[in-house]
């Protein structure tokens, strides 16, 4: 590649890297995607693919320490703290320690409400021109096996209720005329009214041609690294430079990579999901809706491909990649304890992803300080799909300098140097 220039770049093809490309280029700037290509983690394609706007409250919040603390050293457990971390963990959990109270929620809720309902928004806008991604809005529907998630669930019912999700409580009668495909030992569910599910990879392809329609280009390569230079950016990538007004860092996981030489540091740590999708066909159940199971900490979604079962929150590093059969085998064996389905089944199409998860559950949206050609976009965690399209919408009104959609310092990138 030749030396090439643009007004934004954009680094890293994921949904959150595609979803800005395309929302940058429809307001008319030449934009330009550099990801290395091939299979690097694919966290965008193979996660739960459920649409949920319910999920306002961050992930840092009051009793989430608790909670965790039991499982948080087991290999095994939802949430993880794998072997292969690299040093530097202890500091994560600590912030994270900090910001699971009750202020980081009321400052978190209403722009992660605005993300999701952006997201919301654009997934229908995208259905409305054609595009084709697996959707159905029929809930989610949270399921409970023990008296003690039972109880649980129920409790949260009023917290979502105090955020305006709306709900509905099914109790284990109810819950299995509105899902045949359940075993007998479930005790309730709540389904949340206005979630939804579709296939995060045809989200992606979407999104990827929205962005070619609108003359968003490709270039293969790893990126070396970004050096600002007066008031515009080069971007040096293993294919050759790129020069352009602005770069966005959506990079996931190797964010802190690319701003380290800003003097920026972001504790942004890779978080392991598994998931594994079963063809459908006998032994593998068709489900009216997608579905949390409380007690086993696995997300379901039934696809036009196949059943699909995710589960795993595991703090791990960036080289922790490797597909492991036993851990689908697990996902298909604790899915299979509350449905009408064949544990014998041999896992098939697996899937690892590794999300870029921030100690207070807040995706890093803004510019840097002292470096403001510099836009982050990163730190989504699980909430990558489904606040997509609305990240998108904001970083787009950045980089035109419109008027900010959310309160922008309570995402700022910066937050956590200057605490």
């Amino acid at each position: 590649m030749v030396e090439q220039a643009c007004d934004v770049v954009v680094i890293g093809g994921g949904i959150i890297g595609r979803s800005v490309a395309a929302a940058v280029a429809r307001r008319g700037a030449t934009v330009t995607v550099v990801e290395p290509g091939g299979a690097t983690f694919g966290t965008s394609v193979g996660n739960a693919g459920h649409l949920v706007p319910s999920h306002v409250v961050p992930f840092a919040a009051p009793g989430m320490v608790r909670a965790g603390l039991h499982s948080l050293m087991a290999r095994n457990g939802a949430f993880a703290v794998s072997p292969r971390v690299v040093p530097g963990i202890g500091s994560w959990l600590w912030r994270f320690a900090r910001s699971a109270n009750e202020t980081n929620v009321q400052r978190g809720v209403p722009v992660l409400r605005t993300l999701l309902d952006l997201t919301v928004q654009g997934v229908h806008r995208l259905i409305a021109h054609g595009a084709s991604i697996d959707h159905e809005a029929s809930g989610v529907l949270q399921l409970a096996s023990s008296p003690a998630s039972w109880g649980a669930v129920r409790h949260e019912m009023e917290g979502w209720a105090r955020w305006g999700v709306r709900t509905h409580e099914l109790d284990a009668q109810s819950v299995r005329v509105h899902e045949p495909a359940l075993r007998t030992g479930v005790l309730g569910g709540v389904l949340l009214l206005d979630d939804a599910r579709f296939d995060s990879a045809l989200l992606h392809t979407a999104v990827a041609d929205e962005g070619r329609r609108h003359g968003v280009a490709d270039v293969a390569a790893a990126v070396r690294r970004i050096e600002r230079v007066g008031g515009s950016v080069r971007v040096h990538t293993e294919a050759g430079l790129l020069r352009c007004g602005q770069v966005v860092v959506a990079a996931g996981v190797w964010t802190p990579r690319l701003l380290a030489p800003f003097g920026v540091k972001v504790p942004v740590r890779p978080a392991r999901g598994d998931s594994v999708t079963l063809p459908n066909g006998p032994g593998v159940p068709r489900l009216r809706g997608a579905m949390m199971l409380v007690d086993q900490k696995v997300a379901l979604s039934s696809l036009e491909r196949g059943l699909r079962i995710t589960g795993r929150f595991g703090l791990t590093s960036t080289h922790d990649r490797a597909l492991h059969p036993g851990r689908a085998r697990t996902l298909i064996r604790k899915a299979a304890g509350v449905l009408e389905l064949d544990s014998t089944i041999e896992p098939q199409h697996m899937w690892t992803g590794l999300r870029p998860a921030t100690p207070d559950g807040l995706p890093m949206l803004g510019r840097l300080d002292g470096a403001p050609e510099v836009v982050v976009a990163a730190g989504h965690g699980m909430l990558g799909s489904t606040t997509s399209l609305g990240t998108a919408d904001v970083v787009a009104a950045i980089v035109n300098g419109d008027r900010p959609l959310v309160d922008l310092g309570v995402m700022s990138p910066m937050r956590f140097t200057r605490s």
